[in-house]
């Protein structure tokens, strides 16, 4: 069985890659094993394995992972392929930068989303409106609210975002490991997700799994002041990311 981990920026539809790739019948995808809240993988609960404890993760994350891969070879044995994702995000730095990335055992996949603006703003709305996934073709008919800019916010996000992602793409590399860089539009394409089978050694699965976009509209319609939203993309350089 060979292992893989999504490292993934938030809001760049991690749930929907694992989940699409978990439908293919080759594959076994978790979700966050190192949430600081619960360990999110797809074993019964009630059956008081150690490796859903969360103080049995945190007391030795590296032992964790271990007993994690073992079990997961024993109980999907029927499987080619095993991964889960973890988190670009303050809370589960420490563990992708000191255990997930140096572990070779680990394929990895990069996914992140170069529009930050677009990032920001979908954390924004979601923390806003409560709805982080969306299935299905309908919304609930709710008007979709328009959120207010926050200068710090954006580029407190923004940079966390950089910070993060190089952090983690220098410790692949000092450790002398392939990683596949994904953009977020990329999950979205038959051509972007055909590297992604390609670099797991499958061929291309064809179910496109339940979870949709959250919000379709255009950037700048999110946003209560637009002008405000377009002098920081222009003070970033990025006037591009109002094309979203």
């Amino acid at each position: 069985m060979q292992h893989f981990a999504i490292i993934a920026a938030p809001r760049s539809g991690s749930t929907r890659l694992c989940d699409i790739l978990g439908r293919h019948p080759s594959v076994a995808c978790h979700l966050e094993i190192f949430h600081p809240d619960e360990v999110q993988a797809h074993f019964p609960r009630d059956l008081g394995l150690e490796i859903m404890n969360c103080a049995f993760r945190d007391a030795d994350p590296k032992a964790f992972l271990d007993k994690f891969l073992a079990h997961n070879e024993k109980w999907f044995h029927n499987r080619q392929r095993h991964g889960f994702k973890v988190m670009l995000n303050r809370n589960q730095l420490l563990m992708m930068l000191g255990v997930v990335c140096p572990d070779p055992r680990l394929a990895k996949i990069m996914l992140y989303r170069e529009n930050l603006l677009a990032g920001y703003a979908s954390v924004e709305l979601a923390t806003a409106t409560g709805t982080w996934h969306r299935s299905g073709a309908e919304g609930d008919g709710t008007p979709a609210p328009k959120i207010a800019f926050d200068w710090d916010r954006f580029y407190s996000f923004a940079g966390e975002q950089i910070m993060a992602r190089a952090a983690a793409e220098d410790a692949m590399r000092r450790s002398h490991q392939l990683f596949l860089p994904l953009q977020y539009e990329e999950t979205l394409t038959e051509r972007g997700m055909a590297r992604v089978w390609d670099f797991l050694n499958l061929p291309p699965g064809r179910d496109e799994g339940i979870y949709r976009k959250t919000n379709t509209r255009p950037l700048l319609d999110c946003f209560s002041e637009p002008d405000i939203v377009i002098r920081a993309a222009r003070s970033v350089g990025r006037p591009d990311w109002l094309e979203a």
